[in-house]
């Protein structure tokens, strides 16, 4: 009997901590980020090194604009999980949107010496060095991108933007019409520019 008990409070301790753990994933995915980030405190004080509700809180915080505490979240989780690669994307989406690049780039590598099938990671890859003028590094990763997932519209529209620089503007608008039907609405901007 007194196993029994001692089961089902067990049982019940660790339902409500995966629910308390749920409501702020919950809430992230209704898009109350502000919500989710005050479920993700709550249960952060109680577990501060669960690495998923830290890394989701930071989204949170991105989806926010609170850039400096969605860094702090992201960093904490690389400290606590090494090969977090979706904590180095989110660092590699920061410091691009930093225009610091280099910091990008360091971050989207890093994610694929960890995973090399990150169709991500290589765009990120892409956009660092076409920023920083390196083209044939970033036509590379897009092509990387773009054979890891066939959808990858981004990765088609801005292959497109080097290939116009490097006067292919059939390619150019090849990929261009393609980022369009996959939904990317620059595409329509470049189609009209480049390609009519």
């Amino acid at each position: 009997m007194r196993n029994t008990l001692f089961i089902l409070i067990f049982t019940l301790l660790i339902a409500c901590e995966a629910e308390d753990a749920n409501k702020g994933d919950s809430l992230y995915a209704k898009q109350k980020y502000t919500e989710a980030v005050k479920a993700y405190n709550e249960y952060l004080e109680l577990h501060p090194t669960h690495v998923k509700s830290l890394y989701n809180r930071g989204r949170s915080y991105e989806e926010l604009k609170e850039y400096d505490k969605a860094l702090a979240d992201f960093q904490e989780v690389l400290e606590l999980d090494q090969k977090s690669t979706s904590a180095m994307l989110s660092l590699s989406k920061h410091y691009y949107r930093a225009e610091n690049y280099e910091q990008s780039l360091f971050y989207a590598e890093s994610a694929i010496k960890v995973k090399d099938d990150l169709a991500e990671g290589y765009f990120w890859v892409g956009r660092a060095s076409h920023h920083m003028g390196d083209f044939p590094k970033a036509t590379g990763a897009y092509n990387n991108a773009i054979n890891l997932n066939k959808e990858y519209g981004e990765a088609y529209l801005y292959r497109g933007a080097i290939r116009l620089q490097e006067k292919k503007p059939k390619a150019a608008c090849q990929d261009f019409n393609q980022a369009k039907r996959l939904n990317i609405p620059e595409a329509d901007a470049a189609i009209t520019k480049y390609c009519n």
